[in-house]
């Protein structure tokens, strides 16, 4: 597949994890606008904090644990933050594409890590090479 090798390393998405901040942030507040029993109000807090933990972790930056991908003839491979070299790694049933945003889902043996990455975060041609590799993994699995 040298067609659709690349290595990808983007810089951090601080915009896309400001946005994932202040919608996390309002799904945390509004039970409490919308007088929810104050059980209910604080279990849907807790999750929306959590859930922009998980969140801000798929977000490329210091927070999360994938700093590089790259695909080639050799296969996938990743960079980790904890680790100096790349891993041999796979792309997992979660990896998705859209028009705007490629979701990576890498299996790195029995850990997982991944990215969102908006079209802003890598150049244009790169960002095409991603998507098709994305939707062709996606029809792989499929059939």
């Amino acid at each position: 597949m040298t067609s659709f090798a690349f290595v990808i390393e983007p810089p951090p998405q601080t915009r896309l994890a400001a946005g994932f901040l202040l919608l996390h942030t309002a799904a945390a507040l509004l039970p409490w606008y919308t007088r929810c029993p104050p059980w209910l109000a604080l279990l849907l807090s807790l999750a929306a904090v959590a859930s922009f933990a998980l969140c801000l972790a798929r977000v490329p930056g210091r927070h999360c644990r994938l700093q590089g991908f790259a695909m080639d003839s050799e296969g996938c491979r990743a960079k980790l933050a904890a680790d100096p070299g790349w891993r041999m790694a796979r792309l997992g049933p979660g990896t998705r594409a859209s028009r705007n945003w490629v979701l990576i889902d890498l299996r790195l043996g029995r850990s997982r890590a991944g990215w969102l990455l908006p079209r802003s975060a890598v150049p244009a041609g790169l960002f095409r090479r991603l998507k098709a590799r994305a939707r062709l993994h996606l029809l792989e699995s499929d059939g």
